[in-house]
Parts: structure tokens; sequence; C-alpha cells
């Protein structure tokens, strides 16, 4: 739906549209993405010069929150813009919040995130190939939760359904996309900052989360590899 404007977004002046931009990124209770804007905004797909725009306007806003001492800023999540905390306060924030109920993973449960993160789509046969055990409870375990999705069917036999992770699981690790999924031996450091940073602070993960996904990851990507090795190794050996 079209928001009322006297005038198109981009003639409005500066104040004004952080003004509009802020109120909206406040209000709402997930990121706000480019093309919601678009269509609030009634700014054509053809529009080339909006998506910067936008980004001048948030850093206008983010500046403004930083001379003023904020305790928040706008960041990119999700594919669009929400605003967090920092994450000096997260401590404060988490004792302050301590007695509510936390977001946990289990072992089982970060195991499959894992797998399906890198490797997707990709099927339920082939994560309980990855992981050694039956994963059909976890796996609707996080369908239900909203942070894997059913992302097709493969063309193999049966045609089994593929999964995908979803927008929350970027919101949930604080990922702006799955272009920042980083390598394995990346993430211990980026996931001590993004996922604590936001994760604490949001009641997503416990503490210490960052690092079991960490090592899992390593642990199977290296047992993915090690099975392909041996599947690859059989394969020569039949060949004739």
């Amino acid at each position: 739906m079209r928001l009322p404007f006297d005038l198109p977004f981009a003639e409005l002046s500066r104040q004004r549209q952080c003004r509009i931009l802020e109120a909206i990124i406040f209000a709402s209770d997930a990121p706000v993405t480019l093309e919601q804007l678009r269509a609030a905004f009634g700014v054509a797909p053809t529009d080339e010069n909006f998506p910067q725009l936008i980004r001048e306007r948030v850093a206008d806003i983010n500046l403004e929150l930083e001379a003023t001492d904020r305790p928040y800023r706008i960041v990119p999540i999700a594919g669009g813009w929400q605003f967090a905390t920092l994450p000096e306060d997260g401590a404060l924030l988490a004792e302050f919040f301590q007695r509510r109920e936390q977001r946990r993973f289990s072992r089982a449960a970060l195991e499959v995130l894992a797998i399906v993160a890198y490797k997707q789509p990709v099927t339920k046969g082939e994560v309980d190939a990855i992981r050694g055990v039956n994963s059909s409870e976890v796996i609707a375990s996080l369908l239900e939760r909203g942070l894997l999705r059913i992302a097709g069917r493969s063309s193999g036999i049966g045609k089994p359904l593929l999964y995908g992770t979803t927008d929350e699981f970027l919101r949930t690790f604080g990922l702006a996309s799955l272009d920042d999924l980083p390598k394995p031996r990346e993430i211990d450091e980026l996931f001590r900052r993004k996922a604590e940073e936001f994760a604490q602070e949001m009641e997503q993960l416990p503490a210490g989360s960052s690092r079991r996904l960490v090592e899992l990851i390593e642990q199977l990507l290296e047992r993915s590899d090690d099975r392909s090795s041996s599947v690859n190794a059989t394969n020569d050996e039949n060949t004739p």
C-alpha cells in the first residue's frame, strides 16, 4: 500500500525522509526490505537511485544516533533493516531480561542448521548421511520454528524434498544474507561478534552457542569431505 505524501519521497527534505524511514523501521517487528519501501513510497522497480538513497538516509539516521549517544542503530538483517542495540550493552540487557525464556538449540539442531546452511538446497537423506543418524524429528522441529523451509524437490529417485534456511535463520544469527555466511574457520570470530551481539540481546541464543556451531560446522564439513572422498574412491575402483 502506498503511503500518502504530498511529494514523491525523493523530493522530500532529507530531514523528513529520515523521520519517515526511522518511524517505519522502528515500528516494524521484522526487517524492512527495500521492496517494501518501494511499494510504500510508490517508487518504480526501475528507479536505480532509490537503493542508494535509502542507504544514505539509514547512514544519516545512524550518525545522528551516534552523535546523541543512543544505545541502538539501524542494521542490515535478513535482506532488510532493523533496529538493534549495541553489543556493549549486551551484558546489561541479558541481566535485565534474564528471566525471559531464551531460544536454545540442541546439538542435533545445530548440526542440521550447519549442514543446511552450507549445503542448501539439501535433502534429508544428505543430512542423514553427513550426521550418520536419522534427522526427521530435528528437521520437523526446525521447520515448525521457522528456521528451515521446504525449497522444492530433488530430481533424484523418489524426488525427495529439498530444505533451505529462512529469513528467521538469518535474523537469529544476525546475518544480512546468506552471502554473509563465513568460511568455517572465520565463523568463530564472526558468530561471536554477530550472534552474541544480536542473540543475547534479542534472547535468541544462549551464550556460547557460536563456538559450538563453529566446532560442529568444521567437524561436519570434514566428515562430508571424507564421505565424498570415499564415494569418489569407490567410483574410481569400479571404473573399467
